[in-house]
């Protein structure tokens, strides 16, 4: 991956101070050795001691309901934001990293919205749009004070639905209109990296997408209302190949960067029925290629690595106390972890 960096990429001098503090915030990421001893350790309070023991006490929970613990994820995740926002000389990255929340928001209200559920939505309080004007736009149609796209989201996102009566297909839709915004930001900040960076995301997310849709035999002709395009390569690509059998679907990607994982993603699928491995090849991948921050001196590579770093320690640290909580055991808790950054 480090054919990525580039003279570009290591003479962004306004990332100095930025790269600076993001080294020093390393030290506190999670190594596979405190994963690993959490993982091991006999329940949920155990685990928590290991974190503990290595005096990274930004992970210091009240207690171990699980509202509490997820609250105080979600919050370290917010802290995280607003550092990034402090120390990057431009605004972009914080405002690219809040979009997701945005669109994690739409989908929950979307979601409750359509299922009538008097529940209280369980929202982000991070993005880019404040949560009573996306619940304004949602559920009472007010579009005044969201971009005009978001309207146009929200409104074909619904009708998608009426269409199909699908919530996952839904999703999927957000997730293509999450991209878009994505990638007109883009356009105007102009920085190879990112570019590069999201475009290998949409070719992961897009095949883990005809892998979900083959299993619940979405038609081929529905593909193209949900599948992304701006990627490395096209959706024609995989509409292509969609209805061939799932055991060939290697084969058409092995002169391509994906290879190895959709191989190894899909004989799991077929041995186990379960796309979970397909899922953390993805995110391994993901990590992998970020891996070249730790190398650069100058750019923003340091700063989007350490975020995703960030964003996959809460991923893991969620995904382990849930399985002590449930008494999973401790190999079924291992196959579902991501590798550490650092």
């Amino acid at each position: 991956m480090l054919k990525y960096i580039n003279e570009s990429t290591n003479t962004q001098e306004d990332y100095g101070y930025a790269c600076a503090r993001v080294r020093e915030l390393e030290k506190n990421l999670l190594n596979q050795e405190i994963l690993d001893k959490m993982i091991e350790s006999q329940n949920l309070e155990n685990a928590l001691k290991v974190l503990a023991e290595r005096n990274l006490n930004e992970y210091t929970f009240e207690n171990t309901e699980p509202l509490v613990i997820e609250n105080h994820l979600v919050n370290i995740l917010k802290k995280t934001i607003k550092i990034i926002k402090e120390i990057s000389p431009y605004p972009y990255l914080f405002e690219l990293f809040n979009w997701k929340y945005d669109f994690h928001n739409l989908k929950v209200l979307l979601k409750t919205k359509i299922l009538d559920k008097k529940k209280k939505a369980p929202l982000y309080e991070i993005g880019n749009i404040n949560q009573d004007i996306l619940k304004a736009a949602v559920f009472d149609g007010k579009y005044q004070s969201v971009p005009i796209l978001i309207e146009r989201f929200v409104k074909q996102a619904e009708e998608l639905y009426i269409k199909y009566e699908d919530l996952q297909l839904m999703e999927f839709y957000l997730d293509k209109a999450y991209y878009e915004i994505l990638f007109n930001n883009l356009e105007d900040i102009n920085q190879p990296f990112l570019f590069y960076f999201y475009k290998t995301e949409i070719d992961l997310l897009n095949i883990l997408i005809a892998c979900r849709c083959k299993v619940r035999h979405i038609k081929k002709a529905n593909l193209s209302e949900i599948l992304i395009k701006y990627g490395h390569f096209s959706p024609q690509k995989i509409i292509g190949i969609y209805e061939n059998s799932v055991h060939s679907w290697p084969n058409y990607f092995q002169k391509t960067d994906y290879s190895s994982l959709v191989e190894n993603g899909i004989k799991y699928w077929q041995e186990n029925k379960s796309l979970l491995e397909i899922e953390r090849l993805s995110d391994n991948f993901l990590l992998n290629l970020l891996k070249i921050g730790r190398y650069t001196s100058f750019g923003l590579e340091s700063v989007i690595a350490y975020y995703y770093a960030k964003d996959s320690d809460i991923k893991n640290i969620r995904m382990i106390l849930n399985g002590k909580r449930y008494l999973l055991p401790k190999d079924v808790i291992r196959k579902n972890i991501r590798n550490s950054y650092v």
